[in-house]
């Protein structure tokens, strides 16, 4: 993926959820800041000192790090972990938001995994978001004892708007 994409996709993200943001370069490195955290990329094969190559050149290297922190070449310690790619450089700095709002009525589409995991065709009311896709469900007529962690969470995609 270009540079010139990477940066689209992470002002359209950021903008999707109200939030206007800056990808700056310092010479080396593209970087943005959300809530602390910095996420950040390089351009693979294109001159520290040509701007406009950088933009058609390769994204790679995609870092995120809080922003206080700092690799200290001394002892072995290096901030921040790398990602595959930039989606889910993204999503950890400002993930999207739940498919499902808190109280809405829910029913398990009928896929392979909704049957085999027995809840499709079930009909549940989202407790909370589990995060990363995933939502918490009290089923209807479930009459297990709660356990202690609270309500499995299930994945969004195989759930639907019970209307």
């Amino acid at each position: 993926m270009k540079v010139k994409a990477v940066i689209k996709k992470i002002k359209t993200h950021f903008k999707k959820q109200g939030i206007d943001i800056d990808v700056e370069y310092d010479g080396t490195r593209w970087s943005f800041q959300h809530n602390n955290y910095v996420g950040s990329f390089l351009a693979n094969g294109a001159m520290a000192s040509d701007t406009a190559a950088q933009l058609e050149a390769n994204a790679c290297n995609f870092h995120v790090r809080r922003g206080d922190d700092y690799s200290d070449l001394q002892s072995d310690y290096f901030a921040g972990s790398f990602r595959d790619n930039a989606t889910q450089m993204i999503e950890y700095l400002l993930p999207k938001p739940p498919k499902f709002k808190v109280g809405q009525l829910v029913r398990g589409k009928s896929n392979k995994r909704a049957t085999r995991q027995g809840y499709a065709g079930k009909v549940g009311l989202v407790m909370a978001d589990g995060g990363c896709g995933f939502a918490r469900v009290a089923w209807t007529g479930d009459n297990t004892k709660p356990r202690p962690f609270g309500h499995p969470a299930f994945p969004e995609r195989d759930l639907e708007v019970a209307s």
